[in-house]
């Protein structure tokens, strides 16, 4: 990461700390307009900052270390997917934030979901898109008809824990390397899922010229290759033994949502790792079992944050 020198950037003379200051991991995520639990999520998962640890063993980091965190929890706001910007140098990452990219599809092939969208993006792309859907059922229905797609863009008045699962699957089913997803109204978790499963979400308004933008941009910024062609696991955010030792916490406290939450992510975890021994008779079979696999994967990764969440909500020590 690079280190940031200037003197005059705004975000810096605020009255806060002096650049060279060490900082603990809760004033930097305050400081940066994070949760502990997000910043903790990015630097384990994405490696979004590597801050050196005091002799006592804590993390400390920099007022360098916050403004990176600042540009970087923007950027996602603004629709960006953690996972394409977590690694970004800190020049790209300021000159994506005053939007210096290339407003060119190239020639990706892109689906939309929702005659809303397909309006906006009507003569911003080069190719136009593709094909329309009236939703996601629609989506769902032809899926197999839809031949190869470079990015899938999905419109959705209101999103939840259910849509985020449809829209995975249906990244699965096509495949589509990159997916965009705008909504209107939904929970919080439901695009934190989203965007930890590498997609970009962004909550409208969202104008025509930001939302091709944010496509030019899917093709110049690397995206991660979707989980089930990989057929490995995102990383763990809890080990079996802190599972084990949050499994008993109930007999401390009152509210047994963080004994279910580790049984619940207990049992995913042991679900991908059958799913990823299981014998397979053939090809088809094989791909029945990455996708297996993958929603598994996805599905741990909504309940580890969830648990996250009860950990830091009610004050508990992993």
């Amino acid at each position: 990461m690079e280190p940031h020198t200037s003197t005059k950037n705004p975000d810096l003379d605020t009255g806060e700390p002096n650049a060279k200051a060490a900082l603990r991991s809760g004033t930097a995520a305050r400081l940066a307009g994070l949760s502990p639990s997000t910043l903790r999520i990015w630097e384990h998962r994405y490696g979004v900052v590597s801050p050196p640890r005091s002799p006592s063993g804590q993390r400390t980091y920099s007022m360098a270390d916050v403004h990176r965190l600042r540009l970087i929890r923007r950027l996602t706001l603004e629709g960006h997917a953690i996972g394409t910007v977590a690694g970004l140098p800190l020049d790209e990452l300021v000159a994506l934030s005053e939007g210096n990219m290339v407003s060119s599809a190239g020639e990706q092939r892109i689906l939309v979901v929702g005659h809303a969208l397909a309006i906006k993006l009507d003569g911003r792309l080069r190719p136009p898109v593709a094909r329309v859907f009236d939703d996601l059922a629609h989506a769902e229905s032809d899926i197999a008809a839809c031949g190869a797609v470079d990015v899938l863009v999905v419109h959705v008045a209101s999103l939840h824990l259910s849509v985020t699962e449809r829209v995975l699957a249906l990244r699965v089913g096509l495949p589509a390397p990159t997916v965009l997803v705008v909504y209107s109204f939904g929970a919080e978790a439901a695009a934190d899922a989203l965007r930890a499963a590498g997609v970009t979400v962004c909550r409208e308004p969202v104008t025509g010229a930001e939302l091709a933008r944010l496509i030019a941009a899917s093709k110049q910024v690397p995206q991660r290759e979707p989980e089930a062609k990989r057929g490995r696991s995102s990383p763990r955010l809890y080990s079996d033994t802190e599972l084990a030792s949050l499994a008993e916490i109930p007999s401390r406290v009152a509210c047994e949502c963080p004994r279910h939450l580790a049984e619940i992510v207990t049992l995913l975890v042991g679900f991908e790792r059958y799913s990823a021994e299981c014998v397979s008779a053939g090809p088809t079979d094989a791909a029945l079992h990455r996708h297996l696999h993958d929603i598994s994967s996805v599905a741990r990764t909504m309940f580890e944050q969830a648990l996250a969440r009860v950990i830091v909500d009610k004050g508990l020590a992993v």
